[in-house]
C-alpha cells in the first residue's frame, strides 16, 4: 500500500515528504532537548548522562524501527547493517565536525574516556561477532545484556565532571515532571516518525537509480536515521550545551550496535554479507566499512585528549574524511 502511493506521489511527493518530515526532525529534537536538560536539572543529572541514555534512545529509535522493517519485511539485512554502519560514520564524521565547526565542542577528556573505551570495544566485538556473516541469536543477545550493563554501570558510576551545568541554563523556570516526560516522550515520537517518513521516500527515490541496498543503506537511509542525531546536535551547539552534544553521538553509536542491531538479532538472525561489486552473484563480507567505522571512533581519542576540546580544525578534519568515504563510496557505486 505505501509502495503504491509512494508510486502515485512521484518525485515531487517524495520530495515534499522529505521537507514535511525535516520540520519533523527538527521540531523534535527541540523538545526532546528541552525534556532532557529539564529532567537533568530538575535531578541534579548531567547532561552529559542524559545525553548518553534518554536522548540516545530517542534518536536511536528511527535505526531500530528502520532496520527492524528492512530485516523482518523487506528480508534485506544489507540495509539494516549499512544502516548502522554508516549511522555510527554519520555520527562522528558528519555530526560531530559539523557541531564542532559551529561550535567547538568543550569537554573533559576524563568524563568521556571510558565511554569511547566501551564504544571501541563494542565495535570490535561487533566486527568478531559479524566476521563469519551472520549475527545469531546468542551474540544477539550477549549485545543486548552488554546494553544493559553498560546503563547500570551508567547510573550507579557517573564520573564526575566539573563541567556538568556551566552550560545549561540555571535560571530557566523548571517544568512539572509531567511535562518535561511528555516533551521527551513527544520529542521522541516526532523523530521516529519524522526519519521513518524521510528513510521510505530516500529508499523510493534511490530505487529508481539501481542502487544496491548495502549503498541504500550505508547512504540515503544512514543519513535519513541519523537527521535526529544531527538535528538534536546541531541544536545542542547552537545553544553551547556541548556535553549534551558528544554525549548524544557516543551514546547513539554505542545504542545502534547494541540496542540496534543487538536487539534484531536476538528477534531473529541477520545475515550480513552483500553483493560484491565486481561479481554481484557473489556475497563478501563488507570489511572496508566495519574498518572506517572503527577507525572514526579511534579517532576520538586522539582529537578529544588534545586541549580537552574538539575545535574546528578538528571538526574540518572529521567533515573531510567523512566527505571522502562517501566520495570513493558514490564513485565506486
Amino acid at each position: 500500500m505505501l509502495a503504491y502511493f509512494q508510486d502515485l506521489l512521484g518525485l515531487p511527493g517524495n520530495i515534499a515528504i522529505l521537507a514535511i518530515c525535516g520540520l519533523l526532525l527538527y521540531f523534535g529534537a527541540e523538545w526532546l532537548i528541552q525534556g532532557g536538560v529539564d529532567l537533568a536539572r530538575k535531578y541534579n543529572v548531567k547532561p552529559f548522562v542524559i545525553g548518553l541514555t534518554v536522548v540516545a534512545y530517542g534518536t536511536s529509535m528511527p535505526e531500530f524501527v528502520v532496520s527492524f522493517f528492512a530485516h523482518l519485511v523487506e528480508d534485506s539485512d544489507t540495509i539494516s547493517l549499512g544502516n548502522i554502519i554508516g549511522s555510527n560514520i554519520t555520527n562522528i564524521g558528519l555530526i560531530l565536525g559539523l557541531s564542532a565547526l559551529i561550535h567547538p565542542v568543550h569537554i573533559l577528556f576524563q568524563s568521556i574516556r571510558n565511554q569511547l573505551l566501551f564504544l571501541l570495544s563494542v565495535s570490535l566485538l561487533l566486527y568478531v561477532f559479524a566476521i563469519d556473516g551472520t549475527l545469531n541469536r546468542i551474540e544477539g543477545s550477549v549485545l543486548v545484556m552488554l546494553l544493559f550493563a553498560y546503563l547500570a554501570a551508567l547510573y550507579r558510576f557517573p564520573e564526575r565532571s566539573e563541567e556538568s551545568f556551566e552550560e545549561v541554563d540555571l535560571h530557566k523556570p523548571l517544568l512539572a515532571l509531567s511535562a518535561s516526560l511528555a516533551l521527551v516522550a513527544l520529542g521522541s515520537t516526532l523523530l521516529s516518525a519524522g526519519a521513518w517518513g524521510f528513510v521510505r521516500s530516500s529508499i523510493w527515490i534511490a530505487e529508481q537509480f539501481n542502487i544496491s541496498k548495502l549503498f541504500i543503506g550505508l547512504s540515503i537511509v544512514a543519513l535519513g536515521t541519523s537527521l535526529p542525531e544531527l538535528a538534536t546536535s546541531v541544536v545542542a551547539a547552537l545553544k553551547r550545551e556541548s556535553e549534551l552534544s558528544i554525549g548524544n553521538l557516543i551514546g547513539s553509536n554505542i545504542f545502534n550496535i547494541l540496542f540496534v542491531l543487538g536487539g534484531i538479532g536476538l528477534i531473529e538472525p541477520l545475515s550480513l554479507l552483500a553483493p560484491s561489486r565486481q561479481t554481484p552473484a557473489t556475497l563478501e563480507f563488507p570489511h572496508l566499512q566495519f574498518i572506517v567505522m572503527l577507525g572514526f571512533s579511534l579517532v576520538l581519542f586522539p582529537l578529544s585528549f588534545r586541549r580537552n576540546k574538539i575545535g574546528r580544525l578538528s571538526g574540518t578534519l572529521l567533515l573531510g574524511s567523512y566527505l571522502v568515504f562517501y566520495w570513493q563510496l558514490f564513485a565506486q557505486s
